[in-house]
C-alpha cells in the first residue's frame, strides 16, 4: 500500500483552540446584544439614542474642542462651525423622511439651516431673513418637484420642519455668542457635560434612566464651577438657575430629535449631535437676553 506523500496539517495547540472559540463566543453576545438594543429603539418612537460603532468618544471630545476654540474666537467661527452641524443635521433628517416616502427637499432643508445659523452673525434680524427665504425656496422646491404625489405644503412644510429646529439650535448658539460670550461658554460646557456623562453611562445601562441621571449629575458640578469662577456675567442664582434649566431640556431635546425623524434609529448623526440644544438652546439665549 503506498503511502501518502502529503503532509498533515500541523494541529494548532489547544489553549489556542479555545481562546479563538472563546473569542468567537463574545463576539456572537455582542452582536446580539447590539440587535436587540436596536429593536427596543426601534420599537420606542421616542428614545434616547447610543450609536457604539465606531470612534464616537473622540469625535465627541474633537468636536468640543473646535466648538470652543470657535467660541472663544467669536461669532462668525462659532457660526461656521455650528453652522455646518446644522446644515448636515436638516440634511439627513429630510434623507430619512424621503425612505418613508415623504418629499423633502434636502439641499433646501440643508442651506436653510446653515443660513440661518450664518445669519445670526448679524443678529436675530438675520436669522429671520433666512427663514423666511427658506421658506420661499421650500414652496419653489416643493412645486418644482413633479414626481411627489403630496400636496405642494406638504412637501413645503417637512422642508422647513427638517431645517427649522437644527437651525434654531445652532442659530441660539451663534446669538448667545454676540450677546455673551462667556455665557456662551457656559452653555457649552453644561451641554457637553450632560452629553458625556449621558453616553458613558447610558450606551451601557440597561434601562433609559442610568445615562440621564449621570448627565444631570455631570450639569451639577459644572453649575457648580459657572456660578463660582468668572466664566459669564451670570451671577450665583442665575447660573443655577440655567443650570437647572439646561438639566430639564437637554434630555427632553433628546426625545425631540427623535421625534423630528420617522423613528427613533434613523440614522442622523448630525442631528444627535444638537438633540440637547434643540431646546436648551433657544431657553437659555432668550433668558440670558432677559437678565442681562
Amino acid at each position: 500500500m503506498a503511502r501518502s506523500t502529503a503532509r498533515a496539517r500541523p494541529r494548532q495547540p489547544i489553549y489556542q483552540e479555545v481562546d479563538e472559540r472563546e473569542a468567537r463566543k463574545v463576539s456572537s453576545r455582542v452582536r446580539t446584544t447590539r440587535a436587540k438594543r436596536r429593536q427596543r429603539v426601534q420599537r420606542r418612537r421616542y428614545a434616547v439614542v447610543y450609536d457604539i460603532e465606531g470612534p464616537k468618544v473622540r469625535v465627541g471630545i474633537l468636536w468640543f474642542l473646535v466648538a470652543a476654540v470657535a467660541l472663544a474666537i467669536g461669532p462668525l467661527p462659532t457660526a461656521l462651525a455650528y453652522g455646518a452641524v446644522a446644515a448636515v443635521a436638516a440634511r439627513q433628517a429630510a434623507r430619512a423622511w424621503r425612505r418613508q416616502r415623504m418629499r423633502p427637499n434636502e439641499v433646501v432643508a440643508a442651506v436653510m439651516a446653515g443660513a440661518m445659523t450664518v445669519g445670526a452673525c448679524l443678529g436675530a434680524g438675520g436669522s429671520g431673513v433666512a427663514i423666511v427665504g427658506g421658506v420661499i425656496a421650500a414652496l419653489v422646491a416643493a412645486t418644482g418637484d413633479v414626481k411627489s404625489p403630496h400636496h405642494v405644503l406638504a412637501d413645503a412644510g417637512w422642508t422647513i420642519q427638517c431645517a427649522l429646529f437644527p437651525g434654531l439650535a445652532a442659530m441660539s448658539v451663534v446669538l448667545l455668542a454676540r450677546l455673551d460670550q462667556g455665557s456662551a461658554i457656559a452653555l457649552l460646557l453644561l451641554v457637553s457635560a450632560y452629553e458625556a456623562g449621558d453616553y458613558i453611562v447610558g450606551s451601557g445601562a440597561s434601562n433609559p434612566y442610568e445615562g440621564p441621571a449621570a448627565g444631570l449629575t455631570a450639569i451639577v458640578v459644572i453649575t457648580f464651577i459657572v456660578s463660582t469662577l468668572p466664566i459669564s456675567t451670570l451671577s450665583f442664582g442665575e447660573a443655577w438657575l440655567f443650570g437647572g434649566m439646561v438639566g430639564i431640556l437637554a434630555p427632553l431635546g433628546q426625545l425631540f430629535a427623535s421625534a423630528l425623524l420617522p423613528d427613533a434609529a434613523s440614522p442622523a448623526s448630525a442631528l444627535r449631535r444638537l438633540d440637547s440644544l434643540l431646546l436648551a438652546g433657544p431657553a437659555f439665549c432668550l433668558g440670558v437676553g432677559i437678565v442681562l
